[in-house]
C-alpha cells in the first residue's frame, strides 16, 4: 500500500473564542423516568411501598424513590450520587435497602428508619455494573459484577469479601444473577457472558458446574429464583426457563434435579409461589407455571411491560384486589409502569407513576431531508425530533437505544440496540409506535439475534438498499454486514466478512461499502486481533478484503466519511486519514491526537463532517470539537469542554452533544 504524503506534524491550536464561531447550548432533547430495580416492602407505619433505582444519566445522578402501592404515588427521594442507574436491589433481614449500581459499580446501602444513604464503595477496584444483590442473613448480602465476575458478600462492620477465583469462572466477566439456599449452605451463581450455572458450597468452597452443555450456545444465565424447592433459571437471550428440582439429604449434600424447559420467559425472574405456582410474562403476556403439574397456562391477561419485579401485595383495596395480588414493575415509553393483577377476580389494572423525569444520553444524532435533526438516547431509549427553524425538540416514545439514522425513498431507519433491531419511519405520518395501533409508525421491520448481532453501528445507503455494519452478541466475536432491500422486504446477512472484527462505520461509494473496523468484539470476550483494517465489500458479489492501515497497531476506525473530491476521510485512533478509493492508496495521514490510545474496549468514537468553509469537523473522545485545515494542515480545537456526534442543518451549522445529555450547536463565523 502506498502512500502520496507521509505524516508530518500538525499546527495544533485552540480557539475557543467568538474569533472561531459561536457555540449555543440548546438543552437536553429527551427525558425519560425509568427504572431497573425494586423492592417490596412495608413502610415503618405499616402502608406497602416499593423502593424504586430510578435512572440517571451521566451528570445526572440516579434516585432512589419511595412509592405508596396503594396511592401509586411517588412519596420520598433520595439522589444516589455518582450513580447513572441501578440493576439490581435486595432487602436485607434487617430492613435496610441495598442498590448496585453502574457506571461507577459502588453499592448503596438505605437504612429506612433514619433515611440515612451509604455508599459502601465497589466490590473491586475494577468494578464498574453491579448486580444480583441477594439477602442473606440479618443485615448482609451477596452480590456479583462486572468486569471480573466477582461474587462478593457485603455485610456491615466487615466490608466486602469475595468467595471463589476471580474471576468466579475463568475468562468470564460477569456474574449476573445468585440465589441462596441458606438451608443448605449453598449458592447458585449465574454466569455470562457464556452461560454457567454454579453451585456454591460456602462450607467446603466447592465449586460444580450444573448446566447442560446443549445449553452454552446462550448469553447468559441471566436470573435465577428458588421458589417452592425449585431452581428457576432463566437463559439470555433465548428466553428459556430451566426449572430444577432441590432436594437435600440427612447428610447435607444437595441434588439439582433437571425437570423441564419452559420455553418463552423474558420477565426477569418468576414471582414468589403464591397457591402452588409461580406467575412470569412473555411479551407482556401473563402465565401462571404449577409447580406440581408442570404446566405452563396462559391468563390471557396483557400487563404491556416486561417486568424486572414480581411480587404478592396484600393491597389496601380488598374489595377489588381481595387477598393477595401480583404486582409488577417495569419501563415503558420512558416511563415506570406498575400492574396489580389478582389471581382471585381477575381484577386488572396498569398505572404510569408520576415522576419528574431526568435528561438521557444522547446516543445518536442525523439531519434528514425535511432539514430536521433526529436524535437518539441510550439505553431506555426515546426520539427526540428538533427543528431548527423555532428551536424546539419534540419527544416521541417506542424506539430504543438508537445507534444511527439513515434516509432511503423518504422514509427514516433507526438502527437500535439491543438484537441489531431495524425501524422503518415515515416523517409524512403521524408517529404512533406509543399507543396501541394495528399500523405502527415506526414500525419494527426486524431484529438479528438469531445472526448473534447486537450493535449497529453502521449505516450506509447505495442503489436503492439500505446497509448496516454491526458488532455481535455477548460473548462473540465477529461482527457482519446486512443488506436490506424495502422495496421487496429482502434482506442478506455477510456475517463476519473480516473474521473477528466488528463494524462501526459503513460509507457507500463506487458501487462498494466500505467500511470502519474494530478489534473490540461483544462484552464478555477479549480481542482476538491486533488491529483494525479498512474494509472493501463487493455487495454485488458478496466478497469483502481488508486493506491495512499505514501507521501499525491502530486498533479501530471509528468514523468514515465520502468527500466532495471522492476520497474517503476516516479517524483511527488519534489519526486522521485519507484514502483514494480508485487507486486504493492513502494519500493524507495526519495524526490530530497524540494523547488518543484506544488501549481499552472501545466501539466507536469519532464523527467527521465537511462544513461550507471546506474545513473537515469532527468531534472525538467526547470531548474535543474541532475543525481541521488539510492544505495548511492546521488543527483549530473549538471546544474541549464536551462534544460527541456531528450533524447539520441547511444553514450549515453544526450540531453535537456535550458528550452526555446536552445538545450544542456551532454557528461559523
Amino acid at each position: 500500500m502506498t502512500i502520496k504524503y507521509a505524516a508530518t506534524a500538525v499546527e495544533r491550536q485552540i480557539k475557543i473564542t467568538e474569533e472561531a464561531g459561536r457555540i449555543e447550548n440548546l438543552g437536553a432533547p429527551i427525558h425519560n423516568s425509568t427504572s431497573h430495580a425494586a423492592v417490596f416492602t412495608k413502610s415503618e407505619d405499616g402502608r406497602d411501598i416499593m423502593y424504586l433505582s430510578l435512572d440517571g444519566s451521566a451528570g445526572e445522578d440516579a434516585r432512589l424513590g419511595t412509592i405508596d402501592l396503594n396511592e401509586e404515588r411517588l412519596v420520598h427521594i433520595l439522589p444516589m450520587p455518582g450513580a447513572m442507574g441501578g440493576f439490581s436491589m435486595t432487602k436485607a433481614g434487617d430492613e435496610s435497602i441495598y442498590v448496585a449500581t453502574h457506571n461507577q459499580g459502588n453499592v448503596y446501602r438505605y437504612t429506612p428508619w433514619n433515611r440515612k444513604l451509604e455508599v459502601l464503595g465497589r466490590p473491586t477496584p475494577e468494578t464498574t455494573f453491579g448486580y444480583a444483590l441477594t439477602s442473606v442473613g440479618e443485615d448482609a448480602v451477596f452480590g456479583g459484577t462486572y468486569p471480573g465476575a466477582v461474587f462478593y458478600q457485603y455485610r456491615p462492620g466487615e466490608g466486602f469479601k469475595l468467595f471463589g477465583s476471580q474471576p468466579f469462572e475463568p475468562g468470564e466477566h460477569y456474574v449476573r444473577s445468585l440465589a441462596h439456599w441458606p438451608e443448605a449452605g449453598v449458592t447458585y451463581v449465574g454466569i455470562g457472558s457464556h452461560p454457567r450455572l454454579k453451585r456454591f458450597n460456602h462450607r467446603t468452597g466447592e465449586v460444580k458446574e450444573l448446566l447442560p452443555e446443549a445449553y452454552y450456545n446462550d448469553e447468559f444465565v441471566y436470573d435465577l429464583n428458588i421458589e417452592g424447592g425449585k431452581l428457576f433459571v432463566r437463559l439470555n437471550p433465548s428466553n428459556r426457563l430451566l426449572v430444577y428440582d432441590l432436594s437435600m439429604d440427612d447428610s447435607g449434600k444437595c441434588t439439582e434435579k433437571f425437570e423441564r424447559e419452559v420455553p418463552g420467559v423474558n420477565s426477569l425472574g418468576v414471582s414468589p409461589l403464591y397457591a402452588g405456582a409461580v406467575y412470569y410474562t412473555y411479551i407482556g403476556k401473563l402465565y401462571r407455571y404449577e409447580l406440581d403439574s408442570g404446566r405452563s397456562v396462559s391468563l390471557d391477561v396483557d400487563t404491556t411491560i416486561l417486568p424486572f419485579k414480581l411480587d404478592f401485595v396484600e393491597l389496601a383495596d380488598q374489595q377489588q384486589f381481595p387477598g393477595k395480588t401480583l404486582v409488577g414493575v417495569g419501563s415503558r415509553l420512558g416511563r415506570t409502569r406498575l400492574f396489580k393483577y389478582n389471581p382471585q377476580n381477575g381484577n386488572l389494572r396498569i398505572s404510569d407513576l408520576e415522576i419528574e423525569g431526568v435528561p438521557t444520553n444522547v446516543q445518536s444524532i442525523a439531519t434528514a431531508s425535511d432539514g430536521r435533526l433526529y436524535i437518539g438516547a441510550f439505553l431506555v431509549g426515546g426520539t427526540s425530533i428538533f427543528d431548527p427553524e423555532s428551536d424546539t425538540f419534540t419527544e416521541y416514545k417506542g424506539v430504543g437505544q438508537t445507534e444511527n439514522t439513515a434516509e432511503l425513498d423518504g422514509r427514516l431507519y433507526f438502527s437500535a440496540y439491543p438484537h441489531a433491531k431495524l425501524f422503518e419511519y415515515d416523517p409524512a405520518k403521524e408517529w404512533t409506535l406509543s399507543r396501541h395501533t394495528d399500523e405502527p409508525n415506526p414500525r419494527l421491520l426486524f431484529d438479528l439475534s438469531a445472526e448473534e448481532q447486537d450493535r449497529p453501528y453502521g449505516l450506509a445507503v447505495g442503489r436503492g438498499k439500505l446497509y448496516i455494519g454491526t458488532i455481535c452478541g455477548y460473548g462473540k466475536r465477529g461482527g457482519a454486514i446486512i443488506s436490506y432491500d424495502p422495496r421487496t422486504g429482502e434482506r442478506c446477512v455477510y456475517r463476519n466478512p473480516l473474521p473477528d472484527l466488528s463494524i462501526v462505520a459503513l460509507v457507500y461509494a463506487n458501487d462498494k461499502l466500505y467500511a470502519g473496523t474494530n478489534i473490540w468484539c461483544g462484552l464478555g470476550i477479549m480481542p482476538s486481533r491486533k488491529e483494525a483494517e479498512l474494509l472493501v465489500f463487493d455487495p454485488e458479489r458478496g466478497e469483502a478484503r481488508g486493506i491495512s492501515l499505514p501507521v501499525p497497531e491502530l486498533r479501530a476506525i471509528t468514523a468514515l466519511i465520502e468527500g466532495q473530491d471522492g476520497q474517503l476521510w476516516g479517524m483511527a485512533e488519534g489519526w486522521l486519514f485519507v484514502f483514494d478509493p480508485r487507486t486504493e492508496t492513502y494519500t493524507h495521514m495526519a495524526h490530530l491526537f497524540p494523547e488518543i490510545d484506544y488501549r481499552e474496549s472501545i466501539w466507536r468514537d469519532a464523527s467527521l463532517k465537511f462544513g461550507r468553509d471546506g474545513r473537515l469537523y469532527g468531534t472525538i473522545q467526547g470531548r474535543y470539537f474541532f475543525a481541521y485545515d488539510p492544505d495548511q494542515r492546521k488543527l483549530d480545537i473549538i471546544a474541549e469542554d464536551g462534544a460527541r456526534f456531528l450533524a447539520d442543518d441547511r444553514q450549515g451549522r453544526l450540531y453535537f452533544s456535550d458528550g452526555k445529555t446536552r445538545i450544542r450547536r456551532y454557528s461559523p463565523q
